[in-house]
């Protein structure tokens, strides 16, 4: 072996050994209840959109995809420390007004058998007992277009009470953080057993002081058909009381779901109407192509719009 052979392996032997030292310390360091994973999906969709304009216009458009970590700690007492930081990603453009993130549900707490409180932003009770009956969730149809209600309150507490064979019930206190703004409450009870699913959710002063909302929402599974049906009534000082239904039906065959929606209500626009069509085809568990087409209405002068769209989804 020549000296440079010797003094070589000498290095190469040396560098292995830190290496070796460095991973094994990094592994030390590693070491706990970490107990948490990593989760999220991507959606977007390629449209052609006619909202009044000129001429129809053609988008690529992200659908709520997000990127999100979630776990939980066991601590004393049988109890658990449970967290979640969720964002919404712009893969299609990059950025929504300016942003590369936007926040989402994101909230640290305390689980135990008195069931779940914790303290972040999140979706409303409210918000929370529609369930699935929106078939076009994030997409162009997604009952937010003609229903209030659907809230993601900042500086909330929520609690999550232990549930009663099919019954559970929510919470939460949304603080306005202003002297002269009352704090608005959510509540809503669910009831889920077999192929039924029925709620009802009440906010006061979520949306801003004076303003209730109360929403029912049944669903009902048969064979492979999904029916549901939500009424909701909008109640604000000085204005006259507004109201609307959604009705959705869902069959599912093989690895495809078709999907109807219609939805009816003054609540965001006099005269409000939505109708949806669309088919989702399962790929894989985690993975869908899906197409869609949308019409929504309202009396007002060039109020009309129509959505076509066809896209993918990965969740993992």
């Amino acid at each position: 072996m020549t000296a440079l052979e010797y003094y070589m392996n000498t290095k190469l032997s040396l560098l292995a050994a830190s290496i070796a030292v460095a991973l094994s310390t990094g592994v030390a360091q590693a070491e706990g209840p970490i107990d948490g994973k990593i989760y999220g999906k991507v959606n977007l969709s390629l449209e052609s959109i006619d909202e009044g304009t000129v001429r129809r216009v053609t988008q690529l458009k992200n659908n709520a995809s997000r990127l999100g970590f979630k776990g939980k700690t066991a601590i004393e007492n049988d109890m658990s420390v449970i967290y979640q930081l969720e964002y919404e990603a712009n893969p299609d453009s990059g950025s929504h007004k300016g942003h590369t993130f936007t926040q989402r549900n994101s909230f640290v707490g305390i689980k135990g058998n008195f069931g779940t409180v914790f303290a972040g932003i999140h979706d409303t009770p409210t918000k929370k007992a529609q369930g699935k009956i929106d078939l076009f969730n994030d997409l162009e149809g997604d009952l937010k277009h003609v229903f209030n209600g659907e809230n993601r309150a900042k500086n909330t507490v929520y609690y999550k009470a232990p549930k009663m064979g099919g019954l559970s019930a929510d919470i939460a206190y949304v603080a306005s953080e202003k002297p002269t703004v009352d704090d608005g409450v959510s509540a809503a009870g669910m009831y889920k057993q077999d192929n039924l699913y029925a709620a009802i959710g009440y906010d006061n002063n979520v949306e801003g002081e004076g303003i209730d909302t109360l929403r029912l929402v049944s669903q009902y599974k048969i064979d492979a058909f999904k029916l549901g049906a939500m009424w909701q009534q909008k109640k604000e000082k000085l204005v006259n009381n507004k109201d609307g239904f959604l009705v959705s039906a869902a069959y599912t065959m093989a690895s495809n779901t078709f999907k109807l929606q219609y939805a009816a209500s003054d609540i965001k626009a006099k005269g409000g109407t939505e109708a949806s069509v669309g088919v989702d085809h399962k790929l894989a568990k985690k993975t869908k192509l899906f197409a869609f087409y949308t019409k929504i209405n309202a009396d007002a002068a060039n109020s009309k719009k129509n959505y076509f769209g066809v896209g993918l989804e990965h969740k993992f």
